[in-house]
């Protein structure tokens, strides 16, 4: 009797740490950003998942294997982009460990819709980037083309929209909350928004000419409890106008709310990035930030 104790009491500590996991899950997600481009003057949209592909690397004679495709020579490596079929795309989809039968799926987060495509109906491509000279294949960025037919005419993927590529779908489609910036009666703090019956304090940091270069987020729960505290400043970011409308311009950028499936509340639209990629924070402390994958070359 004492084993069968034993035993039941085992069975139902796994079974509660395996619900536990369930609904706490930590893994990492690989979230990449959308962008327009045009070929043969026909528009789409790209995903670039070059972040996700480790090239070989140099040997002593400066000599290097190629992983996906040598680019071409002619006219001193004008051409902009390279259609990856047949053995290339092969290539590129073990490189980046992306699978026929995984889904790309776009997230439009202002908008609260989701965008399915399976991957094996998708064009591959690599573009050379902006900022080489085309001559090696790490100076290129592969990944996926959308067709814009595929969305609204109005679609406008820049700060609307996160793409994970995989086998289901991580985003929870509650429609996140637009943050309702205030002037704060705490003069610790700039601005208050009030959401999910939390308090998001802002305060700002400006250089010359009273633009702002940083600010410093803080989240507290109805006892007060801060529950999130950081700062979003380095030379390489700085603050996006805040959320309302000025003479020219109605900004939606802050928001806040259940972003991914099993995980905690997260805040987007605090930075502009110049080097480096933005981030998409969660106000629980133990969970770290996620890095979108922007691919952002200079």
């Amino acid at each position: 009797m004492r084993i069968k104790k034993i035993v039941a009491i085992c069975l139902f500590f796994l079974l509660s740490c395996s619900f536990y996991a369930i609904g706490n899950t930590q893994e990492t997600l690989d979230i990449f950003n959308l962008f327009p481009l045009e070929h043969m003057g026909k528009k789409f949209y790209f995903t670039s998942v070059s972040e996700n592909i480790t090239f070989n690397s140099y040997d002593e004679n400066g000599k290097r294997k190629t992983n996906i495709f040598e680019p071409d020579p002619t006219d001193n490596y004008q051409k902009e982009q390279y259609p990856l079929t047949k053995k290339y795309r092969q290539r590129f989809l073990a490189a980046s460990k992306i699978s026929e039968t995984d889904t790309l799926f776009v997230y439009d987060y202002v908008h609260n819709q989701l965008y399915s495509f399976p991957i094996n109906q998708l064009a591959a491509f690599a573009i050379k980037d902006d900022y080489s000279g085309g001559i090696d294949e790490t100076e290129y960025n592969f990944g996926f083309a959308i067709t814009a037919n595929q969305f609204p005419l109005d679609f406008d993927p820049y700060k609307t929209a996160f793409v994970y590529i995989g086998k289901t779908n991580p985003f929870a489609q509650r429609q996140l909350t637009l943050l309702n910036w205030q002037e704060s009666n705490d003069k610790t703090y700039d601005y208050l928004a009030q959401a999910y019956g939390l308090n998001y304090y802002l305060t700002e940091c400006f250089a010359p000419f009273d633009y702002p270069v940083c600010g410093r987020l803080v989240v507290k729960n109805k006892t007060n409890n801060i529950l999130f505290d950081h700062d979003y400043q380095n030379g390489d970011v700085h603050l996006p106008p805040l959320n309302g409308k000025d003479k020219n311009h109605e900004y939606k950028i802050q928001w806040s709310g259940k972003l991914f499936k099993n995980k905690p509340l997260v805040v987007i639209g605090f930075v502009d990035v110049v080097f480096g990629c933005p981030t998409i924070d969660f106000i629980e402390p133990s969970y770290k930030s996620i890095t979108i994958k922007c691919d952002n070359r200079h």
